[in-house]
This record gives C-alpha cells, sequence and structure tokens, in this order.
C-alpha cells in the first residue's frame, strides 16, 4: 500500500505573482527525498448555457504552451476568495454574464507530480448578460459550442486544456443523469 509521505521541511525558491516555487523536504523509507512544488492558490473554471445544447468557451493565448487554447472561462483564485466566487467572477470578466444557477460539478488537480493547484469545476445556467470586465491586456474570442462538438475537438487535439477536458466530462455526466 502506497502511504502519504510525512513533509519534514520546505523552503521558498522563488515568489511569483502566481505562483512559488519551494525545495519540498519528504521523508521516505530511504532517507530524505527533496522535491521541487509549484504552490499555486487554486481556481475555478465554469460551463455556462442559456439552453443546455450550447456551451461558452474562449479562445486565448496562454503563455506556458504560447499557443491560442480553446477553454471553459476560468481563473485564479485572488486571497480569500471560495472556488464558486471565482467562477462567478470569471463568468461576467471573461463573458459577461452573471449566473442565477450555479452546480458544483467536483474538483481535479492539474499536474499533482509538482503543482498544488486544484480546480473547481463548475456548471451554470439561468444567465444575464451584464458585459464583460476583461484584465488589462486580457484579449478573448467568446463562442458557443455544442457539448457534442467540444468533445469532437478535444478527440481531434484541437482543445488539448485539462481544466477544459475534466469539465467537459463531468459536465455531460452531469447532464445525462
Amino acid at each position: 500500500m502506497v502511504k502519504t509521505l510525512k513533509k519534514q521541511s520546505e523552503n521558498k525558491r522563488y515568489e511569483g505573482i502566481i505562483v512559488d516555487l519551494y525545495n519540498t523536504d519528504f521523508e521516505t523509507d530511504a532517507g530524505i527525498f527533496t522535491a521541487e512544488v509549484l504552490k499555486h492558490p487554486g481556481g475555478a473554471c465554469i460551463a455556462a448555457t442559456h439552453d443546455n445544447e450550447t456551451f461558452y468557451v474562449v479562445d486565448q493565448f496562454r503563455f506556458g504552451t504560447e499557443l491560442v487554447m480553446t477553454e471553459f472561462p476560468a481563473g485564479k483564485t485572488d486571497p480569500g476568495e471560495d472556488p464558486q466566487t471565482v467562477a462567478l467572477r470569471e463568468l461576467r470578466e471573461e463573458i459577461g454574464y452573471t449566473a442565477q444557477t450555479i452546480v458544483p460539478l467536483g474538483f481535479v488537480h492539474s499536474s499533482p507530480a509538482f503543482l498544488s493547484e486544484t480546480l473547481h469545476l463548475y456548471y451554470a445556467t439561468d444567465l444575464e448578460f451584464v458585459g464583460q470586465d476583461l484584465d488589462e491586456g486580457e484579449e478573448l474570442h467568446v463562442y458557443r459550442l455544442s457539448l457534442s462538438e467540444i468533445e469532437a475537438r478535444i478527440m481531434r487535439n484541437e482543445i488539448t486544456d485539462a481544466k477544459t477536458i475534466a469539465l467537459a466530462y463531468r459536465l455531460k455526466h452531469y447532464l445525462n443523469k
């Protein structure tokens, strides 16, 4: 059986705007193992619809991949923010809507070998347009796709964002209950 390792110490090597890098020592049966861990505050991703037929997605440039990615609206948690508030904030900022109904669909860990980020997944309905409020320098193309088209794009490797893939899977399961 795999056991949880005991953390012995951690040393911050870098403090960034989005992530901090730590050397973290864990006690193993073979001795101390030092892992590099990126600590991230987490975030939320939200699938929003007017009709359960099409869902809002955004195309945006992502610095890590240096590609324009198709994703459900998402963003990182600010200090003191709960995940549902993050999801509703990103819904308003990125596509310009508020939602009267929001359903939590679980959470995922995006890359747990070295990253602490937990992403919370949501489904939103009963939308009301209030206008976009993009972050400074943020450029998005907003449009709607059916869930079947999202799945087809995933299978063609046109949608490769992990949180979007996870949310599409959870959403399909939820809607088919």
